[in-house]
Order: C-alpha cells, then structure tokens, then sequence
C-alpha cells in the first residue's frame, strides 16, 4: 500500500466553478517552489496588467521546457484562441531588457472549460526568473505583465530522454472488472490490456497517462482521457495506450486517504494528470502535465508511431 500527501492540485486552475477555487489556485501557485508564478516588478517596457498570467506546471527544469500557461481577466479565465501571448524570459539578476529566450504560447483550449496557451522554451540555468506576457486580444488591446518562476537543475518526474519506469500496474488480466481498475465512468478495455512494464517489453512505442477521472476534482482528467480514446482508434496497431488510475480501489475511500498505486511513487508524480509518450527502446520522447487536446496530441503520436522525434506543433 503506497500513502503519499495530498496531491499539489495547480489543476485546479481548470475548475473554475468559482472565484474561492480561482484564490485557492492562486494562492497555492504562490507557494510552489518549482514552477509556479509569483508576481515580479516590472521591467522596462511592462506595464500593470488587467490580465493575469499563471503558469499551470509543477515544475520547470533546466533545459527544454513545456510551459502551460492559463490567462485570467476580471477575476474569470478566458478562453479565447484568438487571443495572443508572447512569452520572453529574463534570468534574475541578469539583463533585464534582452530576454535570455522567447516563445509564442499556442492555444491549446480546445475542449477544456478554460483556455490553455502552450510555450515551449529552453531555460539554461538554475534559479529565479521573469517570465514577461505581452497578451494581446482580437481587438488589439494589449498589456504586459511580468510573473517570478523558478526553474530546479533536474526534473523529479522521469525526463525526457530516460528510460521509462517499468512498472507492473494492475491490467484487466489481474481485475476483469473495470469498475475496479478505473474511475473512468466509460472506461476503454484497450486502456487496461498491459502494464508499462510489457509495453516497454514489447518494442511498440506507448502512451501512458496517469490520471484519476472520478477524483481529480478538476474538469481535466476526463477531456484528456477522449483525446487519448480518440487517438487510439485512429493510431490502434501502431501504438500501445494505457491508462493508469492513480487511486487504489475503492477509489472513494482510497483517495480520502491518499492512497494511491505504486506506479505513481515508481514514476515520481505528484500531481496529476500525467502523459508521457515512450518509443519502441523504452526511451520517453515527451511528456505533458495537465490538460492536452487533440491538436497537440495527434501530430506528436504520429511522429512517435514514424520513429521520429517528437517535436511541438505550432
């Protein structure tokens, strides 16, 4: 039995059923020492924003980074694929009118109950930084604003380019009933065919993705599994899918308790959700937290299915 504290809930950001779960989600950024924004004076050029930039990560590392960012405005999220934003990242105590890197964050909101803008960038050293948002609307109207980050040498989850975990997940040979593998109230039987450890066995690149639908308390976990259900019948044959449920069953009584599989403590994870994408050589070619879609998802699986690397879409 495997018993862990609760876990940081930064999803949260995508409840948003009410302004006390929007000040949660904002004061629990706050106190994240590994990736979660914190407001920073201003540099030349930035101005007081109405907009409000979080980004929606756990962690960020030296190196390549996937940075998810959820946009608020009058105290409500948008959700806007019309809406810009410019990222540019200075390090603290550094130059502060150059950036040391720059990205556009793509929309990525399709599907989810607020918008997601996706970056990515190459961070290359430890420790504080601004991360400075020129967020600009259909009409023009632009402001920038300016969030403190913090970026850790090493990755505590598995990172790109490492072997993945070999975990022995429990799979419906072990638990034929669905109900007790899975909170997903429509559960796929395909998800639930092998563990980790026998995909990795089988030389076939995977999709693994650690979630707990019936209990993540967000509007995430069960988007990100019909993008994945989605995937899987377009790509069956040439990719193995699997989903892990993060809570022991009963998963009631397992989540109020915080117990939780052993392939979560395997892999390091301390939020949720999580998706990595494997290769055939047991190799993880990327991984995404928090909520994905279908246009961010399909093109990277189709490189992994071709050998080929996993690069972003813009």
């Amino acid at each position: 039995m495997t018993t862990h504290k609760p876990i940081r809930r930064w999803q949260r950001l995508w409840s948003w059923t009410t302004l006390a779960t929007l000040i949660l989600l904002l004061s629990a950024c706050g106190q994240t020492n590994s990736g979660a924004g914190q407001p920073a004076a201003p540099g030349t050029g930035a101005t007081a924003a109405a907009f409000t930039p979080v980004v929606a990560a756990s962690e960020l590392v030296v190196g390549r980074n996937r940075v998810p960012i959820g946009v608020i405005k009058n105290n409500a999220p948008l959700n806007d694929p019309q809406l810009k934003v410019q990222l540019r990242f200075f390090p603290v105590g550094g130059d502060a009118v150059t950036p040391a890197a720059e990205a556009e964050a793509v929309y990525r909101g399709q599907g989810l109950p607020a918008g997601l803008y996706v970056a990515y960038v190459t961070l290359d050293k430890a420790g504080g930084w601004n991360m400075e948002a020129r967020i600009e609307q259909a009409d023009g109207a632009a402001q920038v604003s300016r969030v403190r980050i913090e970026v850790v040498e090493t990755a505590s989850t598995p990172p790109v380019g490492s072997q993945a975990v070999a975990s022995k997940n429990l799979t419906i040979k072990e638990m034929p009933d669905l109900a007790q593998l899975t909170s997903d109230i429509k559960p796929d039987p395909d998800l639930y065919q092998i563990t980790v450890a026998d995909a990795i066995a089988a030389k076939k690149p995977f999709l693994v993705a650690f979630s707990t639908p019936g209990f993540c308390q967000t509007a995430v976990c069960g988007p990100n599994l019909q993008v994945i259900k989605k995937i899987k019948n377009d790509l069956k044959g040439q990719v193995n899918f699997l989903h892990v449920e993060v809570y022991q069953y009963p998963f009631g009584d397992s989540f109020q308790q915080q117990r939780q599989v052993p392939a979560m403590a395997e892999w390091k994870l301390q939020t949720e959700p999580w998706t990595f994408l494997v290769d055939a050589n047991g190799v993880i070619q990327a991984k995404y937290e928090g909520g994905i879609t279908f246009d961010e998802m399909e093109p990277a699986l189709k490189q992994l299915a071709a050998g080929q690397p996993v690069q972003p879409q813009s």
